[in-house]
């Protein structure tokens, strides 16, 4: 494997190489996630809200539920922090023993739960469904889900792949690749309606018995395509990769030992996550879980446009500042990152909060997709982003202590959001239904971030200094929600793509200009990523 580092990293690793960086990562996640809305716009077109949508969103979203339970958040939280460390010391051994390694576990773990995939289907049509309604729902997402899971394979690959790019400092392909997945479901959805030549009802998908096989294999080959496009890409980073299975490699164990906790963490996290989803089952109507898997696509594009740019590219710095112990740097880096994280993402919090309707009308409403299709999804959308801030500053928090390889506290700050977000979840869907569920979720992650904001400080510091910046941008984003509020209530604009235009120009020119007033020293900062975003 040869080193290439050099003037990329030593780039990478300045404030202005890491504002670079995000720019361009920006871009690449930015063309992602707006091509992830087109798909779930599609999805919603092609497959309306109802049995056959709910039936697609469990199969298609249970391959991620196992890979992340199995190996995701073991991967991402372990990889980045143990490669930037073994390429600081040109350790090509220990690179080949994690990839190879990591291989062969993938390859078991795809075999074995698609061996599992009645499982999943069957825990999931437990809650309130009765037993006609659990078996017509069975004979799609069963056969969908056995073409599925081999996508967790190619998940695993890919963040293999990615982490190996990002510790190099290459970050472009991996933030475009996702682009080219959600074009090819694009393509197989809308294939579909064309060939089908009506519209794709339950009925006629389950008795068709070719389209579950083309609306299957399609949608896996957009991940086996998002993962293959980046071995190209590492090539050109140096990136050589070798057969070596030493399962007592150094590294394989420094992986292992932190995986422990990371273990504990993520199953916590992914039991919530199939019990939300078989609370949201059980619903009536039928609509529950498509109208969350809608919703989170939305809250999912600032996320990804947003807060996971800046993540993505301060992660590297983070675990090079950690790994040499300079903690004043640790907490220079730290701060910038949290600061532009909450800039951008709580005006995002309130658009999709205050617009949720406007924003599900404009996007999702044609097709199979109706007037109650929308007000599921649109209530769904506003209780979830009242957690959009919280979500973004628990995931930097936590990749601020995957830095120092610090997984036990990840796993209790982790179990701490999980047991909240159960017993919220139980004790609010009686009386308030999918409301009270969505808004489990965003207290259970507001508290989590607040608690790992309190652990990072035992580490790394005090972190006073960034308040007075956090508190000009909260007092921008009241200003913002009144004036969205007063768009929304006026009786003159008619709701639809108007309010939603107006809403939305009105409460960005406000907080931008609140901001600009009180001279916020990180409004400068994401203009300039916005420059250099264009500009690329």
């Amino acid at each position: 494997m040869s080193d290439e580092r050099g003037a990329v990293g030593a780039d990478a690793s300045t404030t202005g190489g890491l504002l670079r960086s995000s720019a361009f990562v920006a871009v690449g996640t930015g063309l992602s996630r707006v091509s992830g809305l087109a798909r779930t716009i599609v999805v919603a077109y092609a497959l309306g809200g109802a049995l056959l949508a709910s039936s697609y969103n469990l199969a298609n979203t249970t391959p991620n539920i196992v890979y992340e339970l199995i190996l995701g958040g073991i991967l991402s939280a372990t990889l980045v922090p143990v490669i930037v460390e073994r390429f600081d010391r040109h350790d090509d051994e220990a690179i080949d023993a994690l990839a190879t390694v990591i291989t062969i576990v993938l390859a078991a773990v795809t075999v074995l739960a698609v061996l599992a995939a009645p499982v999943f289907i069957t825990f999931y049509t437990r809650f309130g469904v009765s037993d006609s309604e659990a078996a017509a729902q069975r004979s799609v997402a069963l056969p969908l889900l056995f073409l599925f899971m081999p996508q967790i394979f190619f998940y695993g690959v890919s963040a293999l792949w990615t982490a190996l790019l990002n510790a190099r400092r290459s970050f472009a392909v991996p933030a475009f690749a996702p682009v080219l997945n959600n074009v090819i479901v694009i393509a197989v959805l809308i294939g579909l309606v064309r060939w089908s030549g009506t519209d794709l009802t339950f009925e006629a998908v389950r008795d068709d018995p070719t389209l579950i096989p083309v609306l299957g294999i399609g949608t896996t080959a957009g991940i086996v395509a998002m993962t293959l496009v980046l071995w190209p890409a590492m090539r050109r980073a140096g990136i050589r990769l070798h057969v070596r299975a030493d399962w007592r490699h150094p590294a394989v164990r420094a992986v292992a030992r932190l995986s422990g906790w990371m273990l504990g963490y993520v199953a916590a996290n992914q039991i919530v996550f199939v019990l939300m989803l078989a609370l949201l089952n059980g619903l009536p109507g039928e609509r529950a879980v498509a109208g969350f898997s809608y919703a989170w696509q939305f809250v999912q594009l600032p996320m990804g446009l947003f807060a996971v740019s800046i993540i993505t590219t301060f992660a590297p710095d983070l675990a090079l500042h950690a790994s040499r112990g300079d903690i004043g740097a640790y907490r220079q880096r730290f701060l910038q990152g949290l600061r532009l994280t909450v800039l951008v993402v709580l005006p995002a919090a309130v658009l999709l909060v205050v617009l949720a309707t406007p924003i599900v009308t404009v996007a999702l409403a044609r097709g199979s997709f109706d007037a109650s299709d929308v007000e599921v999804t649109a209530t769904a959308l506003a209780w979830l982003a009242v957690g959009l801030p919280g979500l973004a500053v628990f995931v930097f928090s936590i990749r601020g202590l995957f830095a120092f390889q610090d997984t036990r506290r990840v796993f209790w700050l982790g179990l701490v959001e999980s047991v909240v977000q159960i017993g919220l979840s139980f004790a609010l869907v009686g009386p308030y239904g999918l409301r009270g569920v969505m808004a489990a979720f965003s207290v259970a992650t507001t508290l989590a971030a607040v608690l790992a904001l309190l652990v990072i400080r035992s580490r790394a510091g005090d972190l006073a200094g960034a308040l007075p910046d956090l508190a000009r941008k909260a007092g921008a984003a009241t200003v913002m929600v009144a004036a969205v509020i007063a768009v929304v209530t006026s009786q003159r604009l008619g709701g639809g793509l108007v309010e939603l235009v107006v809403g939305s120009v009105v409460g960005l020119c406000l907080y931008v200009g609140v901001l600009t007033a009180l001279r916020d020293p990180d409004l400068a900062a994401a203009r300039s990523i916005a420059r250099r975003g264009l500009r690329r």
